[in-house]
């Protein structure tokens, strides 16, 4: 199922969010052990509840990179990342020295997912001037107190436990072997620190991503899949609660859709994707920072085993190919959207459609065959790939570009659809009060077939005395006609769906200039290379009337499969983060 891609990219968020609330939380560091003394330990055993492992492998060069392609705000802020976490937690700027930002740093979050316990360690220049400047000197805000393997910092003068700074509070610790070792609770320190300081950087490094954040099968197994299971669960009791309420004040069904059966067909589709989730080895996030974007790739390893579980079954079904269909859409597409499905995945998705109207709808469809006719159609001229743009320059509107099989299939499924708008409970779900066809010859594009639907408004019942002046009228009658324009010449159906799908279709088939021309477009797609099922291109700086003549700045989203595991990458312009400072300062 297509849908089977999305929740690569909500888990792959997901997981972004934790290893970065573990940064914001932990981030106020600045003494640092003594290097000379540092002891040799073996690893230790990772946490029971682990649920992510964190490595910075290069933090100044990576924040350098980030800062110089950004600007704007970004570069008024230190100059290093241990500079950044100094200032973010309100520490003395002196300790910032006492950090070595070129050494790797390690984190790790375990426990509740609501409320995790977090430890990070950073590596320390010279940890006997550390402990000198921290627990050691006249004026030193800590006292030294020995524990197995490290020395913990306790606040001087009656300061709150684990508090340093005006707005910070964690605890803090020196290692023997070399690291400051920053946690949110005390406890974390000697339940953690072991493993983030001995194990982690121990481990021989498999990128050279900027930030790594790796999710192992315990979490994903035991922790993830039964959160999600439970919040979905919760979710549809309260969706199946207000239906059951809603029916009992109004005496009678809803009017369309029976939500039981909606809940039911959400409960089978969100099942599945669950179940892909919990079948994984491990989920790995990676941020790398390039010359012009920030790129986070998702690496989704499905479980070794004999028989192929749910994971190996999804990647291996996936139909993969290069990101030229959504490249080709206009440039000045808001959002444009390219997927490939196999011919079992094409039926399956029809069978879905089709069980999830019927169901839905119940005795309010009064034609099935109609609505069957149409699926089948529609299935039947379907080839691989399919791609949609969305464009808001004036007259906005909905762009389908797709090889078809069958051109009369193609054909026979548009007209097939508006057809059922006649028809009873569509009718009046849409508030359809007529429908028309026409055909027009158009230089270059040769003949288009048209559709228009004109609507009832909503507030259509007047009462007497109300008459709607003529302009009014004219103009809510213009506003409510919606419809498409398509041709299925040269075994391509391009479409154009709005309130004037004629225009919107000659402005996309003569559009001087497409997405494949964006350089920044041109490395995603390079990037990505014939592994893709999914692309995605969004251009979030057109929905703002006061950004949206700036140079481009896109959003790459691209869903795959390399090797045997399956990808998530998403690619930030630096000009987005850029204008999303500014956003968030106001300007």
């Amino acid at each position: 199922m297509k849908w089977e891609r999305w929740h690569a990219v909500a888990a792959a968020a997901a997981l972004v969010a934790v290893g970065f609330v573990g940064f914001a939380k932990c981030g106020g560091s600045s003494p640092q052990t003594d290097v000379g003394s540092t002891v040799a330990e073996p690893p230790a055993r990772a946490p029971d509840d682990l649920l992510a492992d964190i490595y910075v492998s290069s933090p100044n060069a990576s924040w350098s990179r980030l800062q110089r392609g950004v600007g704007g705000a970004m570069g008024i802020l230190p100059s290093t990342l241990p500079g950044v976490l100094v200032a973010l937690t309100d520490l003395d700027v002196r300790f910032v020295d006492e950090l070595d930002g070129t050494a790797p740093m390690y984190g790790v979050v375990a426990g509740d997912p609501a409320n995790p316990g977090v430890a990070l360690a950073m590596k320390l220049v010279d940890g006997r001037r550390a402990r000198v400047a921290l627990a050691d000197g006249d004026t030193s805000r800590f006292t030294a107190k020995e524990a197995p393997g490290m020395t913990l910092l306790v606040p001087n003068g009656g300061a709150s436990a684990g508090s340093w700074g005006a707005s910070s509070k964690f605890e803090l610790a020196i290692t023997q072997n070399g690291y400051l070792l920053v946690a949110r609770q005390a406890a974390d320190l000697a339940r953690l620190g072991p493993y983030v300081t001995r194990t982690l950087p121990a481990r021989p490094s498999s990128t050279d991503a900027a930030v790594a954040i790796e999710i192992p099968k315990s979490a994903l197994r035991t922790v993830v899949k039964p959160k999600l299971e439970s919040l979905w669960s919760d979710g549809k009791s309260f969706l199946l609660t207000q239906d059951e309420r809603m029916r009992a004040e109004r005496g009678r069904a809803p009017d369309f859709g029976d939500p039981a059966a909606i809940v039911a067909a959400l409960d089978s589709m969100l099942g599945r994707r669950v179940a892909i989730l919990g079948d994984l080895e491990k989920l790995r996030v990676e941020l790398e920072i390039t010359e012009d974007a920030a790129v986070f790739t998702a690496m989704l390893t499905p479980l070794a085993s004999g028989e192929a579980g749910p994971a190996r079954r999804w990647v291996d079904g996936m139909k993969v190919g290069d990101a030229a269909p959504v490249l080709a859409l206009p440039s000045v597409s808001a959002l444009a959207l390219s997927m490939r499905d196999s011919e079992p995945d094409r039926d399956e998705q029809a069978k879905e459609l089709e069980k999830t109207l019927t169901t839905s709808l119940g005795s309010r469809l009064k034609d099935p065959a109609k609505l069957h006719d149409v699926i089948e159609a529609m299935t039947k001229a379907r080839d691989e790939s399919v791609a949609f743009a969305v464009g808001l320059d004036d007259p906005a509107g909905l762009l389908v570009h797709s090889p078809v099989r069958d051109a009369a299939s193609a054909d026979t499924a548009i007209r097939g659809a508006f057809d059922l708008t006649k028809v009873e409970p569509f009718k009046e779900l849409l508030r359809v009060r007529d429908v028309t066809s026409s055909s027009e010859e158009l230089p270059g594009l040769g003949k288009i077939a048209v559709a228009m639907v004109a609507r009832e408004p909503k507030d259509a019942k007047r009462g007497p005395g109300r008459a709607q002046p003529r302009a009014e009228a004219t103009a809510r009658a213009a506003a409510s006609r919606a419809g498409v324009a398509w041709t299925t010449d040269r075994g391509t159906l391009v479409l154009g769906a709005g309130a004037e799908p004629l225009v919107t279709l000659k402005m996309a088939a003569k559009s001087e200039r497409v997405l494949a021309d964006e350089p920044s477009l041109k490395r995603f797609a390079a990037a990505i290379g014939n592994d893709a099922t999914t692309v995605i291109v969004g251009q979030p700086l057109r929905l703002d009337p006061k950004r949206a003549n700036l140079p481009t700045a896109p959003l790459g989203i691209a869903v795959g499969r390399k090797g045997g595991d399956a990808f998530v990458r998403v690619d930030i312009s630096d000009a987005l983060l850029r204008e999303a400072a500014r956003w968030q300062m106001g300007f």
